[in-house]
């Protein structure tokens, strides 16, 4: 199916079945029902495949191996995650960034159309009543230890990274644009992903609206759990002064780019501003330039966020 930009997506032409069983493989809807959600693209009915903005990894991110104590992770059946378990984006939303916004507010809207055609899903009133839908967007957890004027953290959305049913193998591809040339990197573990997927990068998704899920057993509420799953396909990640060209790897280029050369010039024209102050600086006072007054490296390597 064709990519569809996020600020294009609409829900009318979003088709949503009832969650069954799997037949052909009976170990996928072992835990849980499943249909495949499909979106009406020109009378053609397929899964829909959305490009999200570029966004800033300014929180959240991938899970890490080890904890801050440098001790492996642990999943579920107390052994050491395995890369299925940790190939899971959390992408944070900056609601004063107007791309990221327009994603939160497209997510948003997936959810309500999720709760208000709950009875259409199931079929009746009564079946419907039973399940409680999983929002995609969510809100951080409350910390009862942080200060009063701490900051809260952002709404957040998860992609799941595709894999190989079988083998295990991950099969999302991830790009590096570098100076308007992407370029696919080889990932075949969670650790090489993260060599490129790091705190504060610039990124961008292109993700599949894979599924539409509800649990077999009710939670502690007395509710069954239904909702939508997110599968990433591809991401792209790029320095802070790449630009994007046309490729042929399924990324649209018509997102109103911040162009390379407005970035060089911005970046050109505040340092020999804060020079000039300098220069100034030293021949009203005939002091030494404090360090602090010297345009800052752009090139610190960013670590990773936990």
């Amino acid at each position: 199916m064709p990519t569809i930009k996020y600020d294009e997506f609409t829900t009318d032409k979003l088709v949503l079945t009832t969650p069954i069983e799997n037949a052909k493989i009976p170990g996928m809807t072992k835990f849980q029902l499943l249909s495949v959600p499909m979106y009406d693209s020109d009378g053609k009915e397929e899964m829909p495949t959305v490009q999200g903005p570029w966004m800033k990894l300014f929180n959240y991110g991938l899970p890490s191996k080890n904890d801050k104590d440098g001790k492996p992770r642990l999943g579920n059946n107390g052994q050491p995650m395995t890369d299925m378990e940790r190939g899971k984006l959390k992408i944070p939303f900056n609601l004063e960034d107007d791309d990221s916004k327009k994603f939160h507010e497209m997510l948003t809207t997936l959810d309500k159309h999720c709760e208000e055609t709950k009875e259409e899903i199931w079929g009746d009133k009564k079946k419907a009543s039973a399940y409680k839908y999983q929002p995609l967007v969510r809100q951080a957890a409350v910390d009862p230890d942080a200060d009063d004027d701490a900051p809260g953290r952002p709404d957040y959305a998860t992609m799941k990274f595709d894999f190989d049913f079988k083998s295990r193998e991950i099969k999302t591809k991830v790009f590096v644009n570098d100076n308007g040339k992407r370029e696919e990197m080889k990932t075949p573990t969670m650790d090489d992903v993260q060599k490129y997927i790091r705190y504060k990068c610039e990124f961008r998704p292109l993700f599949t609206i894979c599924k539409l899920y509800a649990t077999k057993s009710a939670d502690t509420d007395g509710k069954r759990k239904y909702g939508l799953g997110l599968k990433l396909k591809y991401i792209e990640v790029r320095p802070m002064t790449a630009s994007v060209v046309d490729t042929e790897n399924g990324f649209l280029d018509s997102d109103d780019e911040t162009d390379t050369k407005v970035r060089k010039d911005l970046v050109e024209t505040t340092t020999k501003k804060v020079t000039e102050k300098v220069v100034e600086k030293v021949v009203e006072k005939s002091e030494p330039v404090e360090e602090d007054t010297k345009p800052k490296s752009r090139n610190k390597k960013a670590s990773t966020k936990i």
